[in-house]
């Protein structure tokens, strides 16, 4: 499986949700939220490098702090905020396995927030269950029974779900 950012951070909001993007079921790009969201992410931080794509990962900001890498991830709201810890994290993890060590932020403009992330052993540990754990819910044939949480109101994917 060929795993991305995008997967990582699905996984931890919804495993449906997951499995329909590891499927190329992908919302429409059009829809407000995700409109608002790339607006927010090009919008906010002017003075630092915008989005960086590389093998896997679409990094929203990146920036170098002395002769340290940071890479920063803009999200609208900090509900999600374990996906976009392990969001980052991979980015970190898969980073690092080239070579290049870095330390990750999740910024929140809206509510002016910005929260450091590090790979620790811990969080290494949990990302790579969770890929492990992706790869089986990937290859199933059929996606996880719909469950509905606090994410789903405003998910492109709730009318497949809930309808």
């Amino acid at each position: 499986m060929h795993f991305t950012g995008n997967l990582i951070n699905a996984f931890f909001i919804c495993k449906r949700k997951f499995w329909l993007y590891a499927r190329q079921c992908n919302p429409d790009p059009d829809t407000d939220l995700l409109l608002l969201g790339r607006m927010l992410s090009e919008d906010s931080y002017p003075r630092e490098k915008k989005e960086v794509s590389l093998e896997g990962m679409k990094i929203d900001l990146i920036r170098r702090e002395g002769g340290h890498v940071v890479v920063g991830e803009v999200k609208r709201s900090s509900k999600g905020l374990k996906a976009a810890m392990m969001q980052v994290a991979f980015y970190l993890k898969s980073l690092r396995d080239k070579g290049v060590f870095a330390s990750g932020e999740i910024m929140v403009p809206k509510e002016r927030k910005r929260m450091q992330v590090s790979l620790t052993e811990e969080i290494e540990r949990e990302l790579v269950e969770a890929m492990n754990t992706m790869e089986t819910i990937a290859n199933d044939e059929r996606p996880p029974a719909p469950l509905k949480t606090q994410f789903c109101r405003k998910c492109a994917f709730f009318e497949f779900c809930f309808s």
